[in-house]
């Protein structure tokens, strides 16, 4: 049985894909995870925001997110508030690029005035 050169050329590209979507996979799930963490709080927070408190209540690591339970607080005002926020956060191109994180439920009331 003869196999062409464009055939194993092709095989030998997929088995690379797919190596590289592990390994990518798994640096997002097992890896450092910083980074994640840092842009999770600051959207539980609330853009121009800077809470006092957070108390991570809940993670969850997988290949395509990472999603963050915190109890947040902080003082606006002389009036402290809480809640409990849930993010997501999502790499720009699936398994690579910078993490992107929004809230997803819960969250601290806007402030007073806007």
């Amino acid at each position: 049985m003869s196999t062409s050169g464009s055939s194993v050329l092709t095989r030998i590209v997929v088995i690379g894909v797919c190596l590289g979507g592990t390994l990518l996979g798994l640096r997002n799930t097992y890896g450092d995870n910083s980074e994640a963490e840092v842009k999770a709080k600051a959207a539980a927070c609330g853009e121009g925001r800077e809470c006092q408190d957070f108390r991570l209540l809940n993670q969850g690591r997988s290949a395509f997110s990472q999603t963050f339970s915190y109890q947040v607080s902080l003082t606006e005002k002389g009036r402290q508030r809480s809640a409990s926020t849930d993010v997501e956060c999502k790499r720009a191109y699936i398994l690579l690029g910078d993490f992107e994180c929004k809230v997803t439920s819960g969250g601290l009331p806007a402030p007073a005035g806007s």
